[in-house]
């Protein structure tokens, strides 16, 4: 190894750590693999490196065994991992996800279809590498197994929230290429939602329920890739790809009926309001009234009935959004609008009935109400202050902290409070509270806020 100069380390696994180095002789940089533990496991990555042939892969330059050291030397590729390059950048436009899944798919297609298959067992972004021309390459063969070799069950292996279940179980019906699905699945889903399955709270939801203008036929097809199930999964490598291709074409039927539905939807509601307006002009027709009415909010009933339904599953993780910044601005506005639009009707509707009274009583019921007003009024001002904090994740969603749900203190989380908060010249106090899942020892410290003027 004397020609070698070792001067970072680039990551480490379960079989060994990976070493950025230089090479004296040949004046280039490689990445030497250092193994740990028995002779078999150098043997076996080594031999699976030099058969393969991809070009996601890459190359093996040399092997070195040093008494009961062993060492594996491959082309350096320039880049960061997949995991580091989430982190930095953010969630994976949707075509580019699901390009270098494409990729992926060939890779596993080349591995599970040769003539003596190998399942990769431990696909995960740290894995992949992407270098700087935006190209992916796998790395890490440490848990590939191989049924041929190693007999028909395999021991437990692989990273949990990546790992399917009965890989993880090892005595689950053992790994197959259906297992590589799920990590190849959950490996997208963190691509697209920029959410690790391997951190608490340890779920995986829909993908759409992070970010609302991802495809729902893509939706679909991650939540069958991570089947906890393997029968319910895509049986094979090549049916994951051929949904992959196809996705967009259950796009644009969900489009197609979702457009029907609104147009139905909406024609139906502005008709019924219509008709709404004009009997509240009227008198004696209390009962055509409330029956357009109750036709309204059945309507809209039906529309939340709908949608809850369609949501279903999407339970977990509770995210606070605001309602002018949901995925299609001013939706959330509509159930507002309409109570408005009811409250105005109705207000009209009370005049004209009170059309015969006297100008004296009208003068009358406006002081009432403007007293009514002032006494509202007055308890709102006299209502307590509290300070109230926002909490805000790295990627600026803010988040309710569950009581049952774990951050782990190199999860960031960003604290804002609203200078409505504040009084000038007042003193405020904020206590945080933190416990060691470990030892339940708890620790706080106290900030002393002061007001000031905006």
């Amino acid at each position: 190894m004397e020609k070698y100069i070792f001067y970072e380390e680039l990551g480490s696994g379960g079989s060994g750590t990976v070493y950025r180095v230089y090479d004296t002789h040949l004046k280039c940089e490689r990445a030497v693999k250092k193994f740990y533990g028995e002779e078999k496991i150098w043997e076996k990555e080594r031999n699976m490196m030099q058969e393969l042939r991809h070009p996601l892969l890459p190359m093996i330059v040399d092997s070195i065994e040093i008494g009961d050291e062993r060492y594996l030397v491959m082309e350096y590729i320039e880049g960061k991992n997949l995991e580091e390059y989430i982190r930095e950048k953010g969630c994976v436009a949707e075509e580019q996800a699901v390009r270098w899944t494409m990729e992926l798919v060939d890779f596993f297609i080349y591995l599970h279809e040769r003539q003596n298959p190998i399942i990769y067992r431990d696909m995960k972004p740290a894995n992949i590498i992407v270098d700087g021309d935006g190209k992916i390459h796998l790395v890490d063969f440490g848990t590939a197994w191989l049924p041929y070799q190693e007999g028909k069950t395999a021991d437990g292996a692989g990273t949990y929230g990546y790992a399917a279940p009965e890989q993880i179980a090892g005595g689950l019906g053992g790994a197959d290429e259906r297992s590589d699905i799920y990590g190849l699945g959950a490996t997208l889903y963190h691509m697209l939602t920029g959410n690790n399955p391997s951190k608490p709270p340890y779920l995986m939801q829909p993908i759409r329920f992070f970010n609302g203008r991802l495809s729902k036929g893509l939706e679909k097809v991650v939540k069958k890739a991570v089947e906890e199930e393997k029968e319910k999964r895509y049986q094979t490598m090549r049916q994951f790809g051929l949904a992959l291709e196809r996705y967009k074409k259950t796009d644009r039927t969900h489009h197609y009926v979702d457009k029907a539905a609104a147009l139905f939807y909406y024609g139906s509601l502005f008709w019924l309001c219509v008709v709404f307006a004009g009997l509240s002009g009227g008198q004696g027709r209390e009962k055509e009234i409330l029956l357009t009415a109750a036709a309204i909010i059945m309507l809209c009933l039906a529309k939340s009935v709908f949608y809850t339904w369609k949501g279903r599953g999407r339970n977990g993780i509770r995210q606070e959004r605001n309602i002018l910044l949901t995925e299609k601005r001013g939706r959330g506005l509509l159930l507002p609008l309409l109570m408005i639009f009811f409250a105005m009707a109705a207000s009209g509707s009370v005049y004209v009935s009170a059309a015969g009274e006297s100008r004296g009583d009208r003068k009358a019921e406006n002081m009432v109400l403007e007293r009514m007003g002032n006494k509202e009024l007055t308890v709102e001002e006299g209502a307590e202050n509290k300070l109230w904090v926002e909490v805000r994740n790295e990627r600026g969603q803010k988040l309710l902290i569950q009581y049952d749900a774990v951050y782990q203190m190199t999860e960031s989380l960003k604290l804002e409070l609203p200078l409505s908060n504040f009084e000038e010249g007042e003193v405020y106090q904020l206590r945080l509270e933190c416990t060691n899942c470990q030892t339940d020892e708890r620790s706080s410290r106290i900030f002393y806020l002061k007001g000031v003027e905006p």
